[in-house]
């Protein structure tokens, strides 16, 4: 016989076992998959450099870099490819559209560094029926504007505001 501690009783042991058991069934689409996803470190700097920030958000560059993954599959390496690109010929964030353009051997990063900044400051990962959402308020042209345009919305004022005639 298995000696139980005295505040431990019969019924919550067998409560903590079927709770237990209850977890294994959940599906594990439920939970969010950016939660435990690694960031790339390519990612990281890649951002840094186009957006011009010293720093960036880290729940955003999470959610941002999972929404991406999803997105396209193969999305760490053509960060890879693109860093070593970046690094190898010196290039400046202002040139860089410009210069992948240019060079055939890099053909299919040219659309990269348009949807990486589409994502931060939109916070819209893909296009149509495939986008993605994946901030708003958080989204850096909302922050760069947040100054003067406080709630960033559309609608100011109560409800019907917009419908009176000015005076």
């Amino acid at each position: 016989m298995i000696d139980i501690p005295s505040r431990l009783t019969r019924r919550r042991l067998l409560q903590g076992m079927g709770v237990l058991a209850a977890t294994t069934l959940i599906p594990t689409g439920v939970f969010p998959t950016y939660a435990s996803s690694a960031i790339s470190n390519d990612f990281i700097t890649i951002s840094i450099f186009l957006t011009g920030r010293d720093k960036l958000s880290a729940d955003y560059s999470t959610a941002l870099y999972s929404a991406l993954t999803k997105y396209d599959s193969i999305i760490s390496t053509k960060l890879s490819h693109l860093r070593a690109y970046i690094d190898e010929h010196s290039i400046k964030a202002a040139d860089l559209k410009n210069r992948l353009s240019a060079d055939p051997a890099v053909a299919d990063l040219v659309g990269l560094p348009g949807l990486l900044l589409t994502g931060w400051y939109l916070g819209i990962v893909g296009s149509g029926d495939n986008a993605v959402c994946v901030a708003y308020v958080d989204a850096l042209a909302n922050k760069e504007v947040a100054d003067v345009l406080r709630p960033p919305s559309y609608a100011y004022g109560a409800y019907g505001s917009w419908a009176k005639k000015p005076v």
